[in-house]
């Protein structure tokens, strides 16, 4: 009898320790999808400009999916003699290919550039608030660059301007030391240009 009751108790116990391992086991699988899931969420929120590329490259292979299909659709209809049977006629269907082939492209291309543009806007209202900080001469100065789209000698600025040479020299050392502008040899002249990366984002 004793035996009997020691003996269902060890079944109890096991029981329930096999009921708690394997919640356990599905809660530790849970926490681990649910861990996966988030970073896999992060990465592609971190990691903006690979999600943007894959939705573009979505895109056109859905579109290439449904020519891939309208061309076999087509191709069978012509092989058995039933062209004009198609439920969309097939100049109609070479019309609407073509239209979404241009909405897809558009598309493509929209998605490829947004970031890009929105990032440049960005750059641009920055480098328009670090200007604001610059001083009447000194934005003249840098004006003038942006609109010559080249390199300027020292008189040649100073007589675009409208200012003293003088006031130029001051001013020039002023912008150099700030990191606006940089002084470059070109045949034994010395030429006054914006910083390579200001000159990209303001040409």
């Amino acid at each position: 009898m004793l035996t009997l009751l020691i003996f269902d108790l060890l079944l109890c116990a096991g029981g329930l320790l096999t009921n708690y391992l394997n919640n356990q086991v599905t809660m530790n699988v849970t926490i681990y999808k649910s861990w996966l899931r988030k970073m896999k969420l992060t990465l592609l929120r971190e990691n903006k400009a690979l999600r943007e590329v894959l939705l573009a490259l979505s895109v056109v292979l859905g579109f290439i999916f449904i020519v891939s299909f309208s061309t076999l659709y087509v191709s069978d209809a012509i092989r058995n003699n039933n062209a004009c049977g198609c439920v969309i006629p097939i100049p109609y269907m070479i019309l609407l290919l073509s239209s979404l082939g241009l909405f897809v492209g558009s598309v493509s291309f929209y998605i490829l550039t947004s970031k890009y543009l929105k990032e440049k806007q960005e750059i641009t209202k920055g480098m328009d608030i670090t200007l604001s900080f610059l001083d009447g001469g000194e934005r003249r100065i840098v004006d003038t660059l942006i609109k010559q789209k080249q390199g300027l000698k020292q008189s040649r600025l100073a007589k675009l301007t409208g200012m003293h040479k003088v006031k130029v020299h001051r001013l020039l050392r002023r912008l150099e030391s700030k990191g606006i502008i940089i002084k470059s040899s070109k045949d034994r002249s010395k030429l006054i240009e914006l910083r390579p990366e200001l000159r990209e984002l303001f040409h």
